[in-house]
């Protein structure tokens, strides 16, 4: 006489259980934290715009997670400098250039603001065919400093937005050591002299500087000239 009755108070407490059991695991699949932001290209040489042509770079922002996932993340973009001089940047990331430069594409989480995604854009002056570095010759030695000056065809000086190489000029091999520091006031690119490594057969050392400059993906390489490096 009582199976009527026991059957939907059945039903009714399979049902509270369920939800009892859903609401308790809810909490063992929290969404994946945010750790990183990851922002491609990582570097970009473009060139200038002109009037007759808008030069553009297109960013993008990966989130990486903590159960090891990567996706498209959520994020504000700007640029530094801020003011527009080199590069401006929308919310889609997109990039325009406006002058010759370096400029910093920063990509911050909109979930949490102090996580942050950085790339670099380098702005070269357009249709560069040539590249010549001056002078032929300097010397310097370990912890002092020198400048050379890198112009393209039109004496436009685009030192700061080439690629500097330094080898031995004996045998070609690589050497570090060499940093450079930025602009020279007065014109061309300031460089700083470390140890040389790895360390020359002998002092001075007689090295190649080689500028080179990749846009739209070709790759422009100056003239070698010579830097002699005494030791400290």
């Amino acid at each position: 006489m009582f199976t009527g009755r026991k059957l939907p108070l059945t039903l009714a407490f399979i049902v509270v259980v369920s939800l009892a059991f859903g609401a308790s695991c809810k909490g063992f699949f929290v969404d994946p934290q945010l750790t990183a932001i990851g922002v491609s290209p990582a570097t970009q040489t473009i060139p200038n715009s002109t009037p007759s042509s808008t030069q553009t770079q297109q960013f993008t922002a990966v989130g990486t997670y903590d159960d090891g996932s990567h996706h498209k993340a959520s994020v504000t973009w700007s640029v530094t400098p801020s003011d527009g001089s080199i590069a401006t940047i929308t919310n889609g990331g997109l990039a325009t250039a406006h002058g010759v430069g370096t400029a910093t594409i920063t990509a911050t989480s909109t979930d949490i603001p102090t996580i942050a995604g950085t790339a670099s854009l380098t702005v070269v002056p357009p249709n560069v065919t040539a590249i010549t570095v001056t002078p032929d010759s300097t010397s310097t030695a370990q912890g002092k400093t020198f400048i050379l000056t890198a112009k393209d065809q039109g004496g436009n000086d685009i030192s700061d937005s080439v690629t500097w190489t330094f080898t031995l000029k004996s045998n070609g091999q690589s050497e570090t050591g060499i940093t450079s520091t930025g602009p020279d006031p007065d014109g061309g690119e300031d460089f700083s002299v470390g140890t040389l490594s790895p360390a020359p057969p002998s002092f001075p050392a007689a090295l190649s500087a080689v500028a080179t400059l990749t846009t739209n993906g070709n790759t422009i390489t100056s003239n070698s000239v010579t830097v002699n490096v005494a030791e400290q």
